[in-house]
């Protein structure tokens, strides 16, 4: 859910008129919740209120002088947080920021999540030893997080387009982590772990050293241009859900328990890796 370009006026700010001269400042709030009870009932109290959102940012700007808008942002997101979100990102503008300079904006963004979250990664490799490079991203995921359950390694077959060349098997992996690292912040991590084992991304489907997916983070629904949780093709990855499986037969994903989902899968091989 975004709330963008919520304009107010308040006496924020270092230098000595700032404290009784008001000025404009611009807030942007985007939170992060579980919207499936809300989507399903059609009913405003299994979701939050923007227009909440939106009083309670207002209300902070035109409220209690702060120095800085780094103090503002992080008001605002303990404020919205405190409404039931998983998460919250607040950006602060100032445009009339008295810089003697030409600019267009100032602005400072602070996010706020639960300190703990359970997630489930994905690991997948195809190239020069792959099993190698998975057991090494799984000790890697617990450098940087809690692994709270791994599954065995596990023997696939690559998931061609039509006329791409063929590839070798993968070897593939689950992960359930506990992490106090945000969505974006674990991606982040991920993808520096892939980088040191020399992923390239210069063709989609294509082989590759170490592929890191965040299945799910908790009950997080996300939809960025860089990350779209749950993942939105997992429930077709029988190299995927087979791993998860093995390790936590309870697992949903998107409302739908595993063994169902394995269930309807086609034929996708994929058998337990032996050495």
């Amino acid at each position: 859910m975004e709330l963008t370009g919520l304009r107010a006026r308040g006496t924020h700010g270092v230098l000595d008129f700032e404290h009784s001269q008001a000025q404009d400042f611009v807030v942007d709030v985007t939170l992060f919740l579980d919207i499936t009870r809300a989507t399903a009932t059609d009913n405003i109290d299994d979701t939050i209120s923007y227009a909440e959102v939106a009083d309670v940012a207002r209300s902070i700007i035109e409220g209690e002088h702060a120095d800085l808008i780094e103090t503002l942002a992080h008001r605002i997101a303990t404020r919205v947080k405190a409404l039931g979100a998983e998460g919250v990102a607040v950006t602060v503008h100032k445009p009339q920021a008295p810089i003697p300079h030409e600019f267009a904006d100032v602005a400072v963004t602070i996010e706020e999540w639960d300190t703990d979250a359970i997630a489930v990664v994905s690991i997948g490799a195809n190239l020069d030893d792959p099993a190698h490079h998975v057991r090494s991203a799984i000790s890697q995921i617990g450098e940087i997080t809690e692994v709270i359950a791994a599954s065995q390694l596990y023997r696939t077959a690559p998931r061609l387009a039509e006329g791409q060349e063929g590839q070798p098997d993968y070897v593939n992996a689950v992960v359930i982590v506990e992490t106090g690292l945000n969505p974006h912040e674990l991606l982040e991590k991920l993808q520096a772990i892939e980088a040191g084992h020399g992923r390239v991304r210069d063709e989609r489907w294509g082989p590759r050293t170490l592929d890191l997916d965040i299945i799910t983070y908790s009950d997080l629904t996300l939809d960025d241009p860089d990350l779209t949780l749950p993942h939105p093709r997992a429930a077709g990855r029988r190299f995927v859900l087979e791993p998860w499986f093995s390790i936590d037969p309870d697992a949903e994903l998107a409302g739908h328990d595993i063994r169902s989902l394995l269930a309807k899968l086609g034929d996708q091989r994929v058998e337990l890796y032996e050495d």
